[in-house]
């Protein structure tokens, strides 16, 4: 039995509400997808910097700021990884990883994102199968 008469015997031993069911969950596992290729682009394509001005946190954050990328663009946007206590809001010269309008302070942690969301992803599709086909018996 190839994979196209299984999920034919699948889909086919359901329900109409859980054919949509099936579908909205396997719609919804894009979402992941699209974290982890946003972090894998951001890996891939963002460059070395440090904050320019002044740094501002929320007591509970998130941080933002402004920093210089190289050819002399400005970012501005939220800054990942940092934590701040209230009295040391502004300050300057933090070493970033970084793009136009995102920051974070450890790059590796984009690539620790990106691994965790494909997995999830994986994972889900086989739950998701795994009860469409235990449903469809």
């Amino acid at each position: 039995m190839g994979p196209l008469a299984w999920s034919a015997d699948v889909v086919g031993g359901l329900k109409w509400w859980q054919r949509v069911v099936l579908v909205a969950c396997l719609c919804a596992l894009a979402l992941p997808l699209w974290f982890a290729a946003r972090n894998v682009y951001r890996f891939a394509e963002g460059d070395r910097t440090i904050t320019e001005g002044y740094v501002h946190c929320d007591w509970n954050g998130p941080c933002t700021g402004t920093w210089r990328l190289p050819g002399g663009q400005q970012g501005r946007g939220e800054i990942a990884g940092l934590n701040f206590e209230y009295d040391e809001e502004q300050v300057t010269g933090i070493r970033l990883y970084a793009g136009r309008d995102w920051a974070v302070t450890d790059r590796s942690g984009l690539a620790f994102d990106a691994a965790y969301e494909f997995a999830g992803a994986a994972i889900g599709v086989v739950v998701v199968l795994s009860v469409a086909w235990y449903k469809s018996r």
